[in-house]
């Protein structure tokens, strides 16, 4: 039965439209994640570092927060997919907008940070290795680590107020990791922070209102 009470306003339980519209959403997810792949590459046009960038060490330890982006989107979409639909739609709808704002930044001002030689042997340094390999250092303002986990983080607090407490701990190891690995600069995170509040706020008054009371 608390299953049944749980699945009322998921995807089994929101009516073909709905349902459509949801999968139309997670299609426009995967789209626009795709993009940054194309714009990955230089010449950079803006260089944001400062002297509290230059200051921060490099901490691989946080690469662990840092790589964990992709398994808090993925498992948190599908949750929200299958207990709250609406929540979902408003999740998608805002790192839809992110990622297209955030593509038109890459394109039009493209930034690079500047990374450090990476000499440890441990198994946390060769993670940042290999990072370093596998994504180029650009694609940096804003920081689609920070802004992707923020909303994510929004999207759970609307949820669940103690699930939104961790994933609001959680977006803080990430964001915290995007500076301490390297990848990204302070004024990344902050652009960042702003513009997931700004997506959020949008998807919001784009859907329809539901009862967002927080559950028990």
């Amino acid at each position: 039965m608390a299953l049944k009470r749980l699945l009322r306003k998921g995807i089994f339980a929101a009516g073909w439209i709905n349902a459509g519209a949801s999968v139309l959403l997670a299609a426009g997810v995967f789209l626009a994640s795709k993009i940054y792949a194309h714009l990955n590459h230089g010449p950079a046009v803006l260089n944001l570092r400062t002297a509290l960038d230059k200051a921060l060490p490099l901490i691989p330890f946080f690469i662990i927060p840092y790589v964990s982006l992709e398994p808090l989107i993925y498992v948190s979409l599908i949750a929200f997919l299958v207990f709250r639909t609406r929540i979902f739609q408003s999740a998608a709808i805002s790192l839809i907008l992110a990622m297209l704002v955030s593509s038109a930044m890459y394109l039009f001002l493209q930034t690079e940070v500047i990374r450090p030689t990476v000499n440890g042997a441990d198994v946390f340094s060769r993670m940042v290795h290999d990072v370093y390999i596998g994504d180029n250092p650009y694609n940096d303002f804003p920081s689609l680590h920070t802004s992707l986990s923020t909303i994510i983080a929004l999207h759970w607090w609307r949820t669940n107020w103690r699930l939104g407490i961790v994933a609001v701990v959680w977006t803080a190891a990430i964001a915290a990791s995007t500076v301490f690995v390297k990848q990204h600069y302070v004024a990344d995170v902050v652009s960042g922070l702003a513009l997931a509040w700004g997506a959020s706020w949008v998807s919001r008054k784009v859907l329809p209102q539901e009862d967002t009371s927080v559950a028990p």
